[in-house]
């Protein structure tokens, strides 16, 4: 379902961006990012009052379709609303901490759902709008449990570090295609999420307290932070440099290069 669709300016398009769980968190904050340097953006998610209230801070080039990107009919929902629009940006933040608990307990229904939201939709969306990124940049939202096992976290971190070796093998495959493809690692970021994560029992997520304390101490990354970060990752970092690592808002050094910009 299309919700609102940005204006045509002068008769042109201007550059588009796609990001995927744009309705809130660092979602929201990467399209009015992305935004406020001049694209239009399409931003994506379940919830159409969220991707209404994201789209509220400029209309004119902020539109959003409801669509739910783990799913062949999401896909196709994000591909039509594109259209014919060259794509400059597709950003796949959309992801679920959930099932959040031992692997012994977890369930396959509950498995499954995080293997589609957080695995099997970037692949496919991705694939689905393809035909329209040429010249353009995928950029997958990574994470630190896609390089380090975390109890009660399994699915997450099962299905992180499947889409690290994504993000490597896309960035393998599509660079003849003039597609370029990075990854970010974001940090503990000021989020929705952050407050399931804090909500769980140690007996469900034995680390829980660490992330309590962060947030008690104020010490959780700035969403707008992040996402200013990650736009200029995708609109000034030379591609070479773009694919050639994956990027983390917390390396110091990938940091003060940022702050030179």
């Amino acid at each position: 379902m299309l919700i609102h669709r940005a204006t045509r300016k002068g008769g042109m398009m201007t550059e588009l961006a796609v990001v995927t769980g744009g309705g809130s968190g660092l979602g929201r904050e990467i399209a009015r990012c992305l935004a406020s340097r001049g694209m239009d953006v399409l931003v994506t998610g379940r919830r159409a009052s969220m991707l209404q209230e994201t789209c509220s801070a400029d209309p004119e080039r902020l539109s959003a379709v409801a669509a739910d990107v783990s799913s062949r009919q999401g896909w196709q929902a994000v591909s039509d609303a594109v259209g014919e629009r060259e794509v400059h940006c597709l950003v796949h933040n959309a992801g679920v901490l959930s099932p959040i608990g031992p692997l012994s307990d977890v369930q396959e229904q509950d498995w499954n759902q995080s293997l589609a939201v957080n695995l099997t939709g970037p692949l496919f969306l991705t694939q689905a709008l393809l035909p329209r990124l040429t010249g353009g940049r995928v950029l997958h939202m990574s994470s630190g449990a896609a390089h380090h096992g975390y109890a009660g976290w399994g699915a997450y971190c099962v299905t992180k570090a499947g889409l690290h070796m994504l993000y490597q093998v896309l960035r393998e495959e599509l660079k003849g295609r003039d597609v370029a493809v990075g990854s970010l690692r974001p940090g503990v970021v000021n989020t929705p999420m952050q407050g399931l994560i804090r909500e769980q029992s140690p007996e469900r997520f034995p680390g829980v307290a660490r992330f309590v304390e962060l947030h008690e101490k104020g010490q959780l990354e700035d969403p707008a932070e992040v996402a200013e970060f990650a736009c200029w990752l995708l609109l000034e970092v030379p591609a070479p440099d773009y694919v050639a690592e994956e990027w983390s808002f917390t390396d110091q050094e990938q940091r003060a290069r940022w702050k030179r910009k």
